[in-house]
C-alpha cells in the first residue's frame, strides 16, 4: 500500500487499493462532524491555550512512539516532562500481553501478509469501504493483540492531563471540584475514543481478515489516582458503537462533503 496522503478542505484523506477516490481519515470524519457549539468551544480553548494543543499532541506522539519501541524490546527513557505520563505505562502494557501477542503495533507486528497495507513512511494503514454507497475511511490505529484467552483487542493509546471515564460523577463520587469537571471531561473523552475504536474494528475486520472481540481505552495520566487507565468495552458495547461511527461517517458524505464539493 503506497503512501498516498492528500489534504482536502483541510482534511487528511488516503488513496487506498481498490478504492476509486481519496477516503477521509477517521480523525478528520469526527473533526468535520462535530457540532458548531463543540468546534466554538475547541476554538475557545485554543486561544486561552496556546500552544497547549501541540504540546498534548507531541507528548502523545512520544507514549505512542515508546509504547511501540518498548514492545519491539527496546528501552525507553523518557524525558523529565514526559516521566510522569509514561510512569506506569510499561507495566501495564506487559500484564494486558501476558500470555498473549502482539499483531499489530502502529503497523504489522511480525504479520509479512498484512505488509501490504503499510505505506512508504513506515505507517500501517486500514480502511472500510463501502461500495453500495461509496462511504468509506482510513486511519491507523495503535494495537491488536490476542490476549491470554485467544480473544483479539484492538486498544488505542491516549494521553491526558485529567482522567478518562464512562460515567458521570455523582453525588456519591468522592473527589474534589477540579477533579469532578475534569471527570465529566473525560466523559466525553471517552466517548469520542469509541467510535474511533468502531472505525478501526471494522477497518481491521475488513482488511485484515480477522474477528475483533474487544475494544480497548488504555490513557496514560500524570495522576497517581487515575495512572494507567484500561477501559475494555464488550460485544455488545462494541456494536453500539458501530452504528453510532456508521451513522456519523452518513452524515459526514451527506451532510459534510457535499458543502465541501460545492
Amino acid at each position: 500500500m503506497s503512501d498516498t496522503r492528500k489534504t482536502i478542505n483541510g482534511l487528511r484523506h488516503y488513496l487506498c487499493p481498490g478504492v476509486p477516490d481519496y477516503l477521509p481519515s477517521v480523525t478528520s470524519i469526527l473533526s468535520a462532524t462535530q457540532s458548531a457549539k463543540t468546534q466554538q468551544k475547541l476554538a475557545h480553548w485554543n486561544v486561552m491555550n496556546p500552544g497547549a494543543a501541540d504540546e498534548a499532541a507531541e507528548r502523545g506522539s512520544f507514549i505512542h512512539n515508546s509504547v511501540e519501541n518498548h514492545l519491539r524490546g527496546l528501552r525507553v527513557v523518557p524525558p523529565e516532562k514526559y516521566e510522569p505520563f509514561w510512569r506506569g505505562v510499561p507495566e501495564c502494557v506487559d500484564n494486558l500481553l501476558d500470555g498473549g501477542r502482539v499483531l499489530w503495533s502502529e503497523r504489522p507486528f511480525n504479520q509479512p501478509s498484512w505488509s501490504k497495507y503499510v505505506g512508504d513512511d513506515g505507517v500501517g494503514r486500514i480502511f472500510y469501504y463501502d461500495q453500495s454507497n461509496k462511504q468509506g475511511y482510513a486511519g491507523c490505529c495503535d494495537l491488536i493483540y490476542m490476549d491470554s484467552n485467544a480473544e483479539i483487542i484492538l486498544a488505542d493509546f491516549k494521553t491526558s492531563a485529567g482522567p478518562y471515564s464512562t460515567r458521570f460523577p455523582n453525588k456519591k463520587t468522592e473527589v474534589d471540584e477540579k477533579t469532578k469537571k475534569a471527570l465529566i471531561s473525560g466523559v466525553f473523552k471517552a466517548k469520542k475514543t469509541r467510535l474511533q475504536l468502531a472505525a478501526y474494528k471494522l477497518a481491521a475486520e475488513t482488511c485484515l481478515g480477522i474477528k475483533i472481540n474487544k475494544t480497548q481505552i488504555i490513557v496514560s495520566t500524570p495522576l497517581e489516582q487515575y495512572q494507567t487507565q484500561v477501559f475494555t468495552f464488550g460485544e455488545t458495547e462494541v456494536a453500539k458503537d458501530e452504528e453510532n461511527w456508521l451513522t456519523l461517517v452518513d452524515k459526514y458524505y451527506t451532510e459534510v462533503f457535499p458543502k465541501h464539493c460545492s
